[in-house]
């Protein structure tokens, strides 16, 4: 280099010792980072959860298009599902106070209805890829509930799930309906990554899929809607900081249906 010259040539023979050493040193340590890298990686088995980021997915409140009582029911609905599906692998379910808070940022609160464009819209403002949203109507005692799984980025209906049965029969059918939205999950949506074998050798197997929910449920009474409705209306409370009403609507849901262990743990946290 330029200036070497002047150092005379003991002086540029020292300086180019100097610089080899250097070189052969930075080289060393280059080839030692990337293998403990390349270790580090082959470690993570294939399966693994730090192999591929989990899938975020946010329940919507669905639409009532029947019986103007059950309007409450929207909110304890997608409360319960959440509840549901929540600890599925690969996927996390966002919470329903981070929703609420994005539907009373946009003026919506708890009676707007959210479709299309507005559904995208609250599904980026949550960070969620994936939506759950649907509709339900009651009509002479008989109760449909209609399930949509939507990717957020267009817009796609991926899947679709229904129940119906008599209105007393609420709990069981909401437990069916999270155990159908569960496979659909497992199909759709949790990343490829679970489904490869232990082994390692890139080779997929089938996802094993269950809709069971691992929960007993109870057979139908009669005020299981009223409690449901009840219970919704507790959460309605308690978004808007009603504390005492929303007490009393727990304490009513509880009374009409014992089982319904949402409002009891409410009710708890109320306590604390």
């Amino acid at each position: 280099p330029p200036g070497w010259a002047a150092l005379g040539a003991p002086g540029c023979a020292w300086l180019r010792l100097v610089r080899r050493g250097v070189e052969a040193h930075m080289n060393r340590r280059s080839f030692l980072f990337s293998a403990l890298a390349a270790s580090l990686v082959a470690a993570i088995p294939a399966g693994s959860a730090w192999a591929e980021a989990p899938e975020h997915v946010a329940v919507l409140y669905f639409e009532n298009q029947g019986n103007p009582e059950l309007e409450p029911l929207k909110v304890g609905l997608a409360q319960m599902l959440i509840t549901d599906l929540t600890g599925e692998p690969g996927i996390v379910v966002v919470e329903r106070a981070k929703l609420q808070a994005i539907l009373d940022e946009l003026e919506l609160g708890h009676s707007g209805k959210v479709e299309g464009e507005t559904a995208s819209k609250v599904g980026k403002l949550l960070g969620a890829k994936w939506l759950i949203l649907g509709s339900y109507f009651e009509l002479m005692g008989t109760l449909r509930i209609d399930a949509r799984l939507v990717r957020v980025e267009t817009g796609e209906i991926v899947a679709s799930r229904g129940v119906n049965d008599k209105a007393n029969a609420f709990m069981g059918m909401e437990k069916q309906l999270a155990g159908e939205l569960k496979a659909a999950l497992a199909q759709k949506v949790v990343p490829q990554v679970h489904t490869r074998s232990a082994a390692g050798d890139g080779a997929a197997t089938p996802a094993v899929i269950s809709q069971s929910t691992g929960e007993v449920i109870v057979a139908p009474d009669a005020q299981e809607l009223a409690a449901a409705v009840s219970f919704s209306e507790g959460l309605i409370y308690l978004d808007k900081k009603d504390v005492p009403r929303a007490r009393e609507a727990f304490e009513s849901a509880v009374a009409a249906n014992p089982n319904l262990d949402a409002a009891k743990t409410e009710l708890a946290s109320l306590e604390i």
